[in-house]
């Protein structure tokens, strides 16, 4: 077993992909917010690097170059923990879905004023918060224990993990 830091080599590398639903069924709002630094822990049940896996970011350019930090415990992954990601807002978007348009409107100038938690405190609405994800793509720093870069990885046009070159 090994802990490493795993983190984002470039600025702006990183999402965080929220979904809320209402309890009837009704309404979705999926928020996605940009960040310009993200890092994690990983545990691996041996003591080499996390073997990850690429895919396809939802809403991406259909590439297998990204990897879903809350859904990557594969492969020698036991464990993936936020450490944290800095600098939010530089991109983020607002998709709200099976609402009529006054409630959407309502919804959207809610979520202006108002953190996206705060949709569950909301009376009458009834919403819950059903799916986070955090989405990294390449290059990607692995870390080991001491602080140093054991290998930074990306994919290839195939999605399999490539040791990182700079050009």
């Amino acid at each position: 077993m090994a802990i490493w830091t795993v983190r984002t080599h470039y600025k702006k590398n990183v999402q965080e992909v929220e979904m809320y639903v209402q309890r009837d069924g009704h309404g979705k709002v999926t928020v996605t917010n940009g960040f310009r630094w993200g890092s994690w822990t990983v545990e691996t049940s041996d003591d080499n690097p996390p073997e990850f896996e690429f895919t396809e970011v939802p809403g991406g350019d259909g590439k297998k170059d990204s990897i879903n930090m809350l859904d990557c415990c594969e492969n020698n992954i036991d464990n993936v923990e936020l450490i944290d990601m800095d600098d939010g807002g530089c991109w983020y978007d607002i998709e709200v879905e099976g609402l009529s348009e006054e409630e959407e409107e309502e919804i959207r100038e809610f979520l202006e004023e108002n953190s996206p938690y705060e949709l569950e405190e909301r009376e009458n609405d009834s919403w819950y918060q059903d799916e986070t994800e955090w989405w990294i793509w390449g290059p990607i720093e692995i870390q080991d224990e001491k602080g140093n870069t054991v290998r930074i990885i990306c994919a290839d046009d195939d999605g399999n993990v490539v040791d990182f070159k700079d050009n």
